[in-house]
């Protein structure tokens, strides 16, 4: 009788845990798994093109995934999500947006870090939740996910590049500088429009300095020049100041 009810469980238990189990797919040739076609082959493509170019440009695997096979009972779409991106990605930041199409349930996006050298000023979690609060803003489900997808791939990629930067900043043992305007700034006018500017201005003050303590000398040219006047001719005018009171 022992023997026999071991048998049986031999038996039934690789059934039980199949069915209890979730039936994982291959990885897709893109970012976008949507056997059904939900989305739409306009926005596959553009969702292939973008997430593509963040694969390729910034190391940057962020999955699109449309979920139509059955899902465990004891099994969250988050679990799910994690399990995909850590069996298909080959990066070390990844993402995953995971959606169960025609179902009550929105969709969730999973992101990881698993290199210890990207460290950012602030957690990841913080931009996974950032990405998130502006792609649900769109009122249809598809468009939410792929501005969900868009808008978490931005915000890795952005974090990605700050993180990189500190690093090399503290290689270099370079701060960041406090005042970039004034720099910017200085560097409008270069040393050499600076040096023949001051050489100019004495000689421009000079020239005009001149010209205003001139006295009033004719011919006609000088008179019409001076006072914006007509010369009529005549005898030579005579100008006399009194002497200043004591």
């Amino acid at each position: 009788m022992p023997r026999l009810l071991l048998i049986i469980i031999t038996v039934l238990l690789p059934g039980l845990a199949k069915s209890q189990g979730v039936e994982f797919p291959s990885p897709p040739r893109g970012q976008v798994l949507d056997p059904s076609g939900w989305l739409g082959e306009d926005r596959t493509l553009r969702l292939e093109e973008e997430l593509g170019r963040y694969r390729r440009n910034h190391d940057v695997d962020v999955f699109v995934v449309l979920w139509s096979r059955s899902l465990g009972s004891e099994t969250t779409l988050e679990e799910l999500a994690l399990r995909i991106g850590e069996t298909w990605s080959r990066q070390s930041l990844w993402a995953v947006v995971l959606h169960l199409p025609e179902s009550l349930y929105r969709p969730v996006v999973v992101t990881r870090n698993t290199s210890a050298k990207l460290s950012g000023e602030k957690p990841l979690e913080v931009v996974r939740q950032s990405a998130v609060s502006r792609g649900m803003k769109e009122p249809h489900t598809r468009a939410r996910m792929e501005a969900l997808a868009l808008e978490t791939g931005e915000e890795m990629i952005f974090w990605k590049n700050q993180a990189l930067r500190g690093q090399n900043q503290s290689k270099s043992g370079i701060p960041d500088d406090p005042h970039p305007e004034k720099q910017s700034r200085e560097k409008l006018l270069p040393p050499p429009i600076i040096l023949i500017s001051l050489t100019l201005l004495p000689i421009v003050i000079i020239r005009c300095l001149r010209r205003r303590f001139a006295p009033l000398t004719f011919p006609e040219t000088t008179w019409r020049f001076r006072l914006q006047a007509k010369w009529s001719g005549g005898s030579r005018i005579i100008v006399s100041i009194p002497p200043r009171a004591s």
